[in-house]
C-alpha cells in the first residue's frame, strides 16, 4: 500500500492540472459565476475536509464511540464552535486576527509537514510564516475587497499598503527559515517545485476573484490533501469504499454546517460584502476546532503524517 507522502505527491499532479483549468475557468467566466462555483466547493470538499474531526480524535486517542469520553469530546466540541461564533460576535477584530494567525499555521503545516524530517520550533515558526505569506499574497491581490470585508466584520479599516508589507516581512522570513531548515537537512523537497508553485499561486490570486481564487487554493492545495490524509488515516486506503465510509461518517456534521453557511448566504444574498464577511466569520468558527484537532493529530506519534 502506498503511504501518504506518495499519494499527497502523485495527486499534485493532477492538482496543478486542475489549478490551471480553474484558473481559465476564471478567463471566461464573470465574477458573479466564479462566485457561485466557489460556494459550491467550500460548501462541499472545504466543508467535508473538517466535518469528521470526533472520528479523527477516536482513532487517535483510541476513544470508543459509545463511551463518556466521546460524548465529552462531543460537548467540547460543540462548545468550542459556540464559542467561536461567540467571540465573532461580540469581539470579531480579536476573532478575525486569530483566525488569521490560526489559519495561516494551518495551511503552511497542511502543505510542509510531510516534506518534514522532525518537528522543531524553527520549523514550527515557518509553517506559519508561509501560511500567512500565501494569505498576504491574496490580500494584496484584492486589497480592495478584503479591506471592504475586514470592514464589515470588525468596523476598522485596514491600510492597504499592510498587505504588501505582510508579504514582504512573511516572504522574507518565510525563505529564511527554509534556507536554514534546508542547512539542517530538517525539511526534504524541491525548492524548484515550491517557488514554482508559489508563482502559480500568485497568477491565480491576480487573474481570478476573491473569492474564486480562495477556493482555488482552499479546495485543490489543501482540503484535498487533507482529505487524502486523513481517510488513509482512518481506514487505511485512498479506495472508494474508504472515500465512501468517510462521507458518511462526515454526513451529519458536514450537512449541519452546510445549512448554517447557506442559510446566512440567503439572508444577506442582495449584499454580496456583507454575505461574504458573515460567509468567512462562519466558516471560520467551525475552522477553530479543526484546526486544533489537526495540529494535535499530526503532532501525536498515533496521528496524521
Amino acid at each position: 500500500m502506498k503511504n501518504t507522502s506518495a499519494i499527497i505527491t502523485e495527486m499534485n499532479n493532477m492538482i496543478i492540472v486542475a489549478t490551471f483549468f480553474f484558473l481559465w475557468l476564471a478567463i471566461f467566466f464573470e465574477d458573479a459565476v466564479e462566485n457561485i462555483f466557489a460556494y459550491i466547493l467550500i460548501l462541499s470538499f472545504g466543508i467535508l475536509h473538517g466535518a469528521n474531526d470526533l472520528k479523527l480524535l477516536q482513532k487517535s486517542e483510541s476513544i470508543r464511540e459509545s463511551g463518556r469520553e466521546y460524548i465529552t469530546w462531543f460537548i467540547y466540541y460543540v462548545l468550542f464552535v459556540l464559542i467561536s461564533l461567540s467571540v465573532f460576535y461580540f469581539i470579531p477584530a480579536i476573532a478575525l486576527v486569530l483566525f488569521v494567525i490560526f489559519s495561516a499555521y494551518h495551511f503552511g503545516e497542511q502543505h510542509w509537514a510531510i516534506k518534514v524530517q522532525k518537528p522543531t520550533f524553527v520549523i514550527q515558526t515557518f509553517f506559519i510564516c508561509y501560511g500567512f505569506f500565501i494569505l498576504f499574497l491574496l490580500f494584496h491581490a484584492h486589497e480592495n475587497a478584503v479591506t471592504d470585508i475586514i470592514y464589515n466584520i470588525t468596523g476598522y479599516t485596514v491600510w492597504r499598503k499592510a498587505y504588501f508589507f505582510g508579504c514582504l516581512i512573511s516572504g522574507s522570513t518565510a525563505a529564511l527559515l527554509l534556507g536554514t531548515a534546508f542547512i539542517n537537512k530538517t525539511i526534504k523537497s524541491s525548492i524548484v517545485l515550491e517557488v514554482f508553485l508559489l508563482l502559480v499561486f500568485f497568477v491565480v490570486f491576480n487573474v481570478a476573484s476573491l473569492l474564486w481564487a480562495f477556493a482555488i487554493y482552499f479546495i485543490l492545495w489543501h482540503s484535498l490533501p487533507s482529505l487524502a490524509e486523513q481517510i488513509v488515516f482512518l481506514h487505511g486506503n485512498l479506495s472508494g469504499k474508504s472515500i465512501k465510509k468517510y462521507i458518511v461518517s462526515s454526513f451529519p456534521y458536514w450537512i449541519i454546517s452546510v445549512i448554517g453557511i447557506s442559510l446566512l448566504l440567503y439572508m444577506f444574498r442582495d449584499d454580496f460584502e456583507t454575505s461574504l464577511a458573515f460567509f468567512f466569520s462562519f466558516l471560520a468558527a467551525i475552522t477553530f476546532p479543526h484546526i486544533l484537532v489537526i495540529s494535535r493529530l499530526k503532532n501525536n506519534e498515533k496521528g496524521l503524517p
